[in-house]
C-alpha cells in the first residue's frame, strides 16, 4: 500500500524504459552526431530518431483493480466505438456474437499491453506487417502487424486484437497459449500505438462509452457473468443433471384397507339343505354353540 502511495505522489516513479529502446536511442544519437559533422541541420533529423526510439521504449507501472470477474483495458487509448459485431475467426471464440470495444492509441502511448481478465491464454496468432507501413492510421489497413489473443475464465472468453504499423518490431508477446494469466498483468509490447479491439460476451454490462480515455491494466470495462448469476442447473450436462439429487416430497399416506376376516358362516350356495328336520335342528344347535364359544 505504501508503495502505491509513493508512486501516486511521485508520478515519475511509474515510468520505465525498455533496454532495447534505450539501445536504439543511443544508436540513433550516434548517427545524429555523425550527420551533424557533415552538415549541422542533419543532426536534428537524427535526433528525431532518438525521440522516436524513447517513445517506443516507454512503459508505466500499473495497479490492477481488486475486482472479481472484472474486465480491464489491455492498453492506453481512447474509446472509438462500442457495438455488437461478430468476432473474427482468428480469435477462435466459442460465441461469435460479441460486444466490440475499439480503442485507438496514439504513438506517444505507453507500449505495454495487459491481460483483460484473470484466467488462461487459450490461443494466439501473430501476423507480421509490411515494412512500408510505418503507422496504423486505420484498423483495417493492409500491411499492419496484428495479434489475435483469446483469454478464458470459467468458460467465458474475451478476445483481443492488436494492430500496429509494419515497420520494425512493433508487437512482441511474452506469453504462450496455455499460460495462466492474472488480471491487469503485462503480456507483451506494442510500440508506437495503433489499434486495440476487445471482444467481450454480448451479455456483459459495459461500463465505458465512446470518447472515454482508458488506462491500460486499470480502467474497468465491465464484468463477466459470475457463477452466482446463473441458474442452478446452468452449464450442467445431461448426465450431471441425472445424477443431481432429487428432493423427495412427502405425501399423505393412504389409509390401508383392512381386509375383512372371513367368517365361519358359509355362503348360501355352499350350504346343502338336508331334507330331515332333525338334522336341521342339530346343525343349528352346533352353530349356536360355536358362536357362544367365540364370544
Amino acid at each position: 500500500m505504501s508503495e502505491d502511495l509513493d508512486r501516486r505522489s511521485t508520478p515519475w516513479l511509474t515510468i520505465g524504459l525498455d533496454w532495447e529502446g534505450v539501445a536504439a536511442a543511443l544508436g540513433a544519437l550516434l548517427v545524429a552526431l555523425l550527420l551533424g559533422l557533415l552538415w549541422s541541420p542533419l543532426f536534428w533529423i537524427g535526433f528525431a530518431g532518438v525521440i522516436l526510439a524513447l517513445m517506443a521504449a516507454r512503459w508505466s507501472h500499473r495497479t490492477p483493480p481488486d475486482l472479481a470477474n472484472g474486465i480491464v483495458s489491455p492498453c492506453d487509448g481512447v474509446v472509438v466505438s462500442v457495438e455488437r459485431v461478430e468476432a473474427p475467426s482468428e480469435l477462435r471464440l466459442t460465441e461469435s456474437a460479441t460486444m466490440r470495444i475499439r480503442v485507438s492509441s496514439a504513438p506517444s502511448a505507453t507500449n505495454k499491453v495487459y491481460t483483460p481478465i484473470a484466467g488462461s491464454l487459450e490461443s494466439l496468432i501473430l501476423e507480421s506487417g509490411e515494412k512500408g507501413v510505418p503507422l496504423a492510421t486505420r484498423p483495417e489497413d493492409d500491411g499492419l502487424t496484428r495479434a489475435y489473443l483469446a483469454f478464458e475464465s470459467r468458460g467465458q472468453q474475451v478476445g483481443v486484437r492488436l494492430a500496429s504499423g509494419g515497420f520494425g518490431p512493433r508487437i512482441e508477446l511474452t506469453n504462450e497459449a496455455g499460460d495462466i494469466v492474472r488480471l491487469g498483468r503485462p503480456f507483451g509490447t506494442r510500440r508506437l500505438g495503433g489499434w486495440c479491439d476487445i471482444y467481450v460476451p454480448s451479455n456483459t454490462g459495459v461500463l465505458i462509452w465512446p470518447g472515454q480515455t482508458l488506462i491500460g491494466g486499470e480502467t474497468v470495462l465491465g464484468r463477466l457473468k459470475s457463477q452466482g448469476d446463473t441458474d442452478l442447473f446452468d452449464g450442467m450436462t445431461a448426465e450431471e443433471q441425472e445424477e443431481a439429487p432429487v428432493l423427495q416430497v412427502e405425501t399423505e399416506a393412504e389409509p390401508e384397507i383392512e381386509e375383512e376376516e372371513d367368517d365361519d358362516y358359509p355362503s348360501p350356495e355352499e350350504v346343502s339343505v338336508p331334507e330331515d328336520p332333525a338334522e336341521i335342528f342339530a346343525r343349528l344347535r352346533e352353530a349356536a354353540r360355536k358362536h357362544g364359544e367365540e364370544d
